[in-house]
């Protein structure tokens, strides 16, 4: 560690001097000013552990020279000592303390005093140095912390969301037909387990994304109605598989409002998920939304067990745990309420919180009802959309390494229309680009050979301006600005999702016709 600097300041030669030999110390720089004005230059230039300043100086004295150095930025917070021989009257004491003085010598100067007093100074700033010094190692580990665990769930996701994605296929195609109920809840186990899975990988990673500041909003003018009756319909098998009633009441008569569809969406899954968790078999749940004033309030309540009132105060923090245990032996991480919590900050949104024990809980958000220029709710483009008619239908590439990544892409894809051609690496778009004359491409970001960001500078290279989307297990700014940066007109999480997919090719198409 560098030596602690002092600055002292003094118009006589004679008193910098005789100061000196009293502070001087091996783990310390003396740098001495004999004017206010030369101290202010020097401390421009080095960082000081301590000022010890006289108080009458020609030109500037020591109270000018003080509001000056604490008027800056950068030297705000450095203790100041006055040393005077004349003013010790109690309103110069006052008015020195005024100015941001820490403490008075007075002179002539006792030696034993001055080295007390300025070793208690330094010692003080080499332990604030020091607990800098840790707390930028800890960062430094937090860091490689969040980006092991975004490799990881990268690599976890995936599977994952194959395993997610043909379960509930088979259900949907099985269980109209499937006589052996035992079968059906095979599949049903093997769905609800693959999603609680991903749950536990995406809280993980939001964690992680919230640690790093990347908390951004992609807003967008949503359907209250629709999205709440689709939160509803999406938790339906989770609350069946205990025999409880998840009833919607949204009295919102088509209202329309700004937010990011995607991280509400969590929000609610997650606090309908919990309300099923803590709740016996039998009981209801019920989603109330309605409109107050500028505000869209909705409410979760269930008939569960409730929480003691001395633990919802620690509701939403990190790990935050209550002696409520599950119904059903369900597990948690701890930490789905603490990143409800931060969404509906994110979103200027007030989430509170009652309960009562053996009666039940009940949870509510109140949104701000914003606009967004003259954007259309997405869920009403997507149900409106028709699907294009072969001529009309755009050539769209696929590149993924992952084969049942392509194969559940493909599947996807599919449904949307489209002539889909699917590939495995970046060289052989790169060999083909200019045959399948593509309209639009979505590549893996993280591919061996030739990687996403590669892949798309290559093809801008190549004087190719269509749209390139790019795709990942994990996105934080590192991914968004490498994105940017190689030629990506936009990065979304794996595997993608239709409406999604419905909403780009609409957009590509809109282009594509003006």
């Amino acid at each position: 560690m560098d030596k602690a600097k002092i600055l002292i300041v003094d118009d006589l030669v004679e008193n910098l001097y005789s100061l000196e030999q009293i502070i001087e110390r091996e783990d310390r720089e003396i740098i001495s000013a004999t004017s206010g004005n030369e101290a202010l230059k020097l401390a421009r230039k080095h960082e000081f552990a301590l000022v010890i300043t006289d108080v009458q100086m020609p030109e500037m004295n020591g109270f000018e020279f003080v509001e000056i150095f604490r008027s800056k930025k950068n030297t705000q917070n450095v203790p100041v000592i006055f040393a005077t021989a004349i003013n010790k009257e109690k309103k110069y004491v006052i008015k020195g303390y005024s100015e941001g003085a820490v403490d008075y010598l007075y002179k002539p100067l006792d030696p034993e005093i001055v080295a007390a007093k300025v070793d208690i100074f330094v010692t003080l700033y080499n332990q604030k140095r020091t607990l800098e010094q840790q707390y930028q190692e800890l960062d430094t580990l937090n860091q490689l912390k969040n980006k092991f665990l975004g490799i990881a769930a990268h690599d976890i996701r995936n599977p994952l969301a194959i395993i997610e994605f043909y379960s509930k296929s088979l259900l949907n195609e099985l269980e109209p037909v499937l006589k052996d109920p035992a079968k059906i809840q095979e599949l049903e186990n093997i769905f609800v387990s693959t999603k609680f899975a991903q749950n536990l990988v995406n809280e993980f990673l939001d964690v992680s994304k919230i640690e790093s500041g990347n908390m951004d909003l992609e807003e967008e003018m949503v359907d209250v109605g629709h999205f709440l009756e689709n939160s509803i319909q999406f938790n339906q098998v989770f609350a069946n598989n205990k025999k409880i009633s998840l009833i919607g009441d949204i009295q919102v008569n088509g209202l329309q409002t700004a937010f990011d569809r995607n991280k509400m969406n969590q929000v609610f899954n997650n606090l309908i998920t919990n309300a099923i968790k803590f709740s016996h078999e039998g009981t209801s749940i019920h989603l109330k939304a309605h409109q107050k004033d500028d505000h869209l309030v909705i409410s979760l309540e269930d008939e569960g067990q409730g929480i003691p009132k001395n633990e919802i105060v620690t509701l939403f923090d990190p790990f935050a745990k209550t002696s409520v245990k599950s119904t059903a032996g369900e597990k948690s991480t701890g930490l789905g309420l603490m990143i409800v919590k931060k969404i509906v900050d994110a979103h200027q949104a007030e989430i509170t919180v009652t309960s009562k024990v053996g009666v039940g809980s009940c949870f509510t958000i109140e949104l701000p009802i914003r606009e967004l220029g003259t954007l259309e709710p997405v869920s009403n483009q997507f149900a409106e959309q028709e699907l294009l008619s072969k001529e009309e239908q755009l050539n769209i590439v696929v590149v993924d390494d992952d084969i049942l990544m392509r194969t559940l892409s493909e599947v996807v894809f599919s449904k949307i229309g489209g002539n889909i051609t699917m590939l495995e690496d970046g060289e052989a778009l790169l060999d083909q680009v200019e045959a399948i004359n593509p309209d639009l491409i979505f590549t893996d970001i993280n591919m061996p050979g030739i990687s996403g960001y590669d892949l798309a500078k290559e093809i801008r290279n190549k004087g190719i301006e269509i749209p390139i989307f790019g795709l990942t297990g994990f996105i934080n700014d590192e991914v968004q600005a490498l994105s940017k940066k190689s030629g990506i007109d936009g990065v979304y999480e794996k595997p993608p999702v239709e409406n999604m997919l419905k909403h780009l090719i609409s957009q590509v198409n809109e282009k594509r016709i003006v």
